[in-house]
């Protein structure tokens, strides 16, 4: 391996180990190269780098020289890393019994003395401590870090995620967990965008019946601790997401709960879950008219929920709402938070209806000075049959140039319309 590679790895600089890592992996002796690549950066990149390289690469099984990937993963703490390696290969039981007991280590230690240990730095010794996140990209997990490095050189780095690593390693193996041990690891950092929060959510969702994790969930909707309702309730939401909630059984029971604790919940992020979860369980097409008092909510967050939300999809009521509701969703496409002008702009570009008043709302709109809006505006418009405004989505696409958003309305539009071949 070039020693260019050795040295980015060493530097940590991701950039150039990628570029290398590409190089390598279209090569005649890729998989040969990619063990030492690999190995290289278990040895001397750390699991930061680790988890930022291998996350959609292509990965050798087996051992890289004399490390087990798959068992130093678990033991550094790179939940990403590890789940494309269980994704990948076939991991016997043996290799996922062995990273599961380094994994648990983790749960009882004091890692800032345990990485002292691995690095030879005694107690007393003077080193810089570094907290951080590594972030693979907006949509995965970020993880917290922590490296130790002594003045000489010395250095020692792990990703805090090993209870979420734990839940992984165990939902393979097939092994027992309560709903409420999971929720404790979920509780540990408290830190819903933490691999211990988001895998403890999914092992939920997968391990255990809709119908339990509902009546699970609905026993704490009231805790006092802010986290445990913030979980439930984003479980609660996700649970429905596959869009079976209104015709479940425990459905009427579901709701119930939802909208009693909606008019209590003071915490912004917990009920925008929860009003994302109660939407769930109510039937497509729905008007939430118990929804309207929250559209003037101080947190953008619940706006954002209510403007998605109160015309509960396609069919039905929706397609057709009162005047004064249609109004409130037509004022939430003109709020102060950007993010809300946006989602309540795609709910109504995306809905069933066409009246006057709301081509007079995506008028005005298009007029704006909100581009992302504005280019919202001209495809609802432009769907409806609006020629102007099809010109105007045209000029927009044009400056936005390829695969750019106003690029990507165009080309639905134009195929919806039936003005492009398929």
């Amino acid at each position: 391996m070039e020693q260019r590679a050795i040295d980015a790895i060493r530097d940590g600089d991701a950039e150039e180990a990628r570029r290398f890592l590409t190089v390598i992996s279209s090569g005649d002796r890729w998989e040969a190269d990619i063990r030492a690549f690999g190995a290289a950066v278990l040895r001397h990149g750390g699991p930061g780098l680790a988890e930022i390289l291998f996350q959609d690469g292509v990965l050798p099984s087996g051992l890289w020289d004399d490390v087990d990937p798959v068992v130093w993963a678990a033991d550094h703490g790179t939940c990403g890393f590890l789940d494309h390696l269980l994704h990948r290969h076939s991991v016997d039981e043996t290799r996922l019994r062995r990273a599961l007991e380094a994994a648990r280590l983790w749960l009882e230690a004091a890692p800032e003395l345990e990485l002292r240990r691995r690095a030879g730095i005694g107690v007393g010794e003077p080193v810089v401590i570094e907290r951080d996140r590594v972030v693979i990209d907006d949509l995965s997990p970020r993880t917290p870090r922590l490296r130790l490095s002594a003045h000489d050189g010395r250095r020692a780095e792990v990703l805090l995620a090993h209870r979420g690593v734990v839940t992984t390693l165990e939902t393979t193996l097939g092994l027992p967990v309560s709903p409420d041990e999971l929720l404790a690891r979920a509780l540990w950092s408290a830190d819903p965008e933490s691999p211990d929060w988001s895998n403890a959510r999914w092992a939920l969702e997968q391990r255990f019946s809709m119908a339990d994790n509902v009546r699970w969930s609905i026993d704490r909707l009231g805790d006092p601790r802010v986290a445990v309702r913030r979980f439930t309730a984003e479980l609660l939401h996700h649970l429905t997401l596959d869009g079976d909630g209104p015709d479940e059984p425990y459905a009427p029971q579901a709701l119930t709960a939802l909208h009693d604790r909606i008019t209590v919940e003071p915490e912004p992020l917990v009920l925008d879950s929860l009003i994302g979860a109660y939407a769930g369980f109510r039937q497509i097409g729905d008007i939430l008219f118990e929804l309207l008092p929250f559209a003037g909510h101080p947190h953008p967050d619940v706006r954002t929920r209510v403007a998605m939300e109160l015309l509960n999809g396609r069919g039905g009521p929706a397609d057709d709402p009162p005047p004064h509701v249609l109004g409130v969703v037509l004022g939430l496409t003109r709020d102060p938070s950007a993010q809300v002008r946006v989602a309540a702009t795609a709910e109504l570009v995306y809905s069933g209806i066409d009246t006057p008043e709301l081509r007079d709302g995506f008028a005005a709109l298009l007029a704006g000075s909100d581009r992302r809006v504005r280019i919202q505006a001209a495809t609802g418009l432009s769907m409806r049959g609006d020629t102007d405004a099809l010109v105007q989505l045209r000029e927009l696409s044009a400056e936005d140039g390829y695969e750019s958003q106003a690029w990507s309305d165009l080309d639905m539009v134009e195929r919806m319309l039936g003005l492009r071949g398929s």
